[in-house]
């Protein structure tokens, strides 16, 4: 979930209720977090698994006391965030989204020795409490990333000591926008100082006039917001834009914006533009260091050879 806690500090969201209840339901009725972590063995698949899910239930009961002790105190995540700052953002969001629902799939779980790897698909859905303030109706959120939990097992427990986000895309969406069909396509991953596009695609309703803009975050705490450029969308319903990478080794995030426009005529005359629909798109772009200690032969060198 700790990919989720970040975005939240971007969207405001309150979630709906009982998206996850039916597998922590069905765990607590077979008394699977009543069991003592050591009685899986330093080695079991069930032990990770135990964890894991314990995560979840942890997340959804807002237990944030349990949450902590499920992580080493060294923990530090691919983009850099500590324990303290993981938490800290983690208390924030809970103050002020009180309804964010999760839910986890587990996909593979390996064990060596004391340290462990488990592969998950983690998702949230959420409805805002609060209207957009452009569009007079609530919002809704849906997420998924594919993540990455690294454990080590210390005096017999296992905790989680790092995760890596594979892939990860948020969307937020009021008004008719929650009717139609978006997508931002960027690279999971891309060299630091490298060039990549961002294509954002939205299936624009008919009588409508879509705007649209594409920026490119650093994924920092706290975090910085792109700058917005708006554009009009043409027919085929593409906007485009190409980035170079940071060259500061870390990741970020293309950042897509969207505003739906209606025009009405009213006293036969009198042109009214409404905005029907808005919304934003994320998608997680992974940043490969650059390796200062590589040393690369030039055409010259290659020719004297």
């Amino acid at each position: 979930m700790k990919k989720l806690f970040l975005i939240l500090t971007v969207f405001t969201l309150i979630s709906s209720a009982g998206y996850a209840q039916d597998t922590i339901a069905l765990l607590t009725q077979k008394g699977f977090f009543e069991r003592p972590q050591q009685s899986y063995g330093i080695n079991s698949y069930e032990g990770i698994k135990r964890i894991l899910y314990t995560h979840l239930k942890y997340a959804n009961d807002y237990n944030f006391d349990g949450l902590r002790n499920l992580y080493s105190d060294n923990y530090t995540n691919a983009d850099g965030f500590n324990k303290d700052i993981y938490f800290d953002l983690i208390k924030k969001t809970w103050e002020i989204y009180p309804g964010i629902r999760y839910k986890m799939d587990i996909k593979n779980i390996t064990i060596n020795s004391n340290s462990a790897v488990a592969q998950v698909i983690e998702s949230a859905v959420a409805t805002t409490q609060s209207k957009s303030g452009v569009v007079d109706k609530s919002g809704l959120l849906e997420s998924i990333s594919n993540s990455v939990y690294y454990f080590e097992n210390i005096n017999g427990d296992w905790l989680i000591t790092s995760d890596y986000i594979i892939s990860e895309k948020t969307l937020l969406r009021y008004g008719s926008a929650k009717d139609i069909e978006i997508e931002l396509d960027a690279p999971f991953q891309v060299p630091a100082d490298k060039d990549y596009t961002a294509s954002f695609k939205i299936q624009s309703p008919k009588d409508s006039l879509v705007i649209a803009s594409i920026g490119r975050e650093n994924i920092t705490y706290p975090q910085t917001i792109a700058e917005e450029v708006f554009r009009k969308i043409k027919e085929d319903g593409v906007l485009e834009r190409v980035f170079k990478s940071n060259n500061k080794n870390i990741n970020e995030y293309a950042v897509a914006s969207f505003g739906i426009t209606k025009a009405e005529i009213k006293n036969s005359s009198e042109i009214k533009i409404s905005v029907t629909g808005l919304g934003f798109i994320m998608s997680r772009v992974n940043v490969i260091p650059k390796n200062g200690f590589i040393k690369v032969k030039d055409e010259k060198d290659e020719k004297n050879n």
